[in-house]
């Protein structure tokens, strides 16, 4: 039989779990009879929550800072910077992404409108180039055929 727990008791579950020295998820399974597998889910869900969290705000300048700053720190003052500031990893790489995807326009980017211009010019330009070239090569065959028709057949004096 499936048991239903308030968000407020699963938060407190997470909130055990995520504080520093606090009981594993399998002790806190082996605790409250609660499947281990259910709490992780648990911890997933409910520890980047703003009731899990410190309620200091994060700037984008700050989240930018606080990025830098892990970046350049070793695993134990990364846990100790994380702890003192309220924050999970997961939080600092959702940021990182977020800065990643700003950085990308989405979607294809606005081409200069001076160039679109330009290659719209170009385009009229060659097509009208190959009409051309096509009428001079056509030319060029009837006076071959005109010079090679009086040769074979002399010249009217009427066609002059």
């Amino acid at each position: 039989m499936k048991r239903q727990h308030s968000s407020e008791f699963k938060e407190s579950i997470v909130q055990k779990i995520t504080t520093p020295g606090g009981p594993t998820i399998v002790q806190m399974s082996e605790k409250t009879g609660i499947h281990y597998a259910s709490i992780r889910r648990w911890v997933k869900n409910y520890a980047n929550r703003s009731s899990m969290k410190k309620s200091k705000e994060w700037t984008p300048v700050t989240k930018l800072e606080a990025i830098i700053k892990a970046a350049t720190m070793t695993e134990q003052e990364l846990g100790e910077f994380l702890r003192g500031n309220g924050l999970h990893s997961t939080e600092l790489e959702e940021w990182k992404q977020d800065i990643y995807s700003a950085q990308r326009p989405a979607g294809r980017p606005k081409l200069d409108p001076e160039l679109v211009e330009l290659r719209a010019k170009e385009k009229e330009l060659s097509s009208d180039l190959k009409r051309k070239n096509k009428a001079l090569a056509e030319m060029a065959a009837r006076i071959i055929l005109i010079k090679k028709s009086q040769l074979l057949f002399g010249v009217n004096e009427e066609d002059e």
